[in-house]
């Protein structure tokens, strides 16, 4: 049973599940989100995404919410992201699928720069139209039917080879284990030239590796502070930050506001989506998550 909203209202219930074993390399999570009643939030940058929106509405837009717009289909893909998105919800269910770099490699396949920051219709990426998948998920009985819907389609999707699997391999491990935070350092301890490193970490993760060096200091800090807003962020931030300033430079780049804004705000829907991440995962947001 969800937990009352600090306003009085039902709160948000965000549920969080493993995928088949198989899987795992290339789905972070399946996770079913309802939404009770009016609320806004602000997405976090994470890996792509893919979303049904099973009954109910969402609008997603910028910060300040002037331009909040529909999703062009009820069964979405969402390309990697380095930056905030405001949504807004009436109330509703969605379920949704998320990708690792090497899930998207492997499961949609094309050039995830072309995505990045977009959201886009599912179409028939996953070997079956979107609507009609989207269709069967709403009609399941429960949380565990739509995962073991989910974990067939995906299992029976059938990658196409790819002469970058191992490449993108190297490159998610070393994002996640922090063994580099320069360019240079990351080609080295991947053993790509750095122009192929360039052309792997656009391809399939959608952005050059400076601007994923950044994004993962970003969300580590962020990570960090989230489970400690009692204590001075100038103690939690990553060592690559020089100080304070330059963290909030670098928040105020991503999340479209300062800090002190973002913590102050309710968050009813990232805040749970977090605390249920970490229980099962390990992680607070997507791209800390480790498969």
């Amino acid at each position: 049973m969800a937990d009352q909203a600090e306003s009085g209202r039902m709160a948000p219930d965000v549920r969080f599940y493993l995928p088949a074993g198989p899987l795992r390399p290339l789905v972070t999570s399946y996770y079913v989100v309802n939404v009770p009643g009016p609320l806004a939030d602000f997405t976090h940058p994470e890996w792509g995404n893919i979303r049904f929106m099973l009954v109910g509405d969402m609008r997603f837009g910028s910060v300040d919410g002037r331009d909040m717009a529909p999703p062009p289909a009820s069964a979405m893909l969402f390309g990697p992201s380095d930056r905030t998105r405001r949504v807004d919800s009436q109330g509703g269910q969605t379920i949704g699928v998320g990708l690792t770099p090497l899930g998207w490699l492997s499961l949609i396949g094309s050039d995830a720069s072309h995505a990045a920051n977009a959201i886009l219709p599912l179409g028939d990426e996953l070997g079956t139209p979107g609507e009609a998948l989207r269709q069967t998920l709403a009609a399941a009985a429960d949380d565990d039917a739509m995962v073991a819907i989910l974990d067939a389609v995906l299992t029976a999707r059938t990658p196409q080879p790819s002469r970058y699997h191992d490449a993108v391999t190297r490159v998610q491990n070393a994002l996640l284990d922090r063994k580099a935070d320069q360019v240079a350092d990351l080609a080295d301890a991947v053993e790509m030239e750095q122009r192929t490193l360039h052309r792997v970490c656009c391809t399939v993760f959608g952005f050059s590796p400076v601007r994923l060096l950044r994004r993962q200091r970003f969300l580590r800090t962020l990570g960090k502070v989230r489970d400690a807003l009692d204590q001075p962020i100038g103690q939690l931030i990553d060592s690559q930050y020089y100080d304070q300033a330059h963290f909030n430079r670098d928040f105020k780049a991503y999340m479209g506001m300062t800090p002190m804004a973002y913590f102050s705000s309710p968050r009813e829907l990232m805040r749970r989506a977090a605390a249920g991440r970490s229980a099962l995962l390990g992680a607070p947001v997507q791209g800390l998550h480790k498969s």
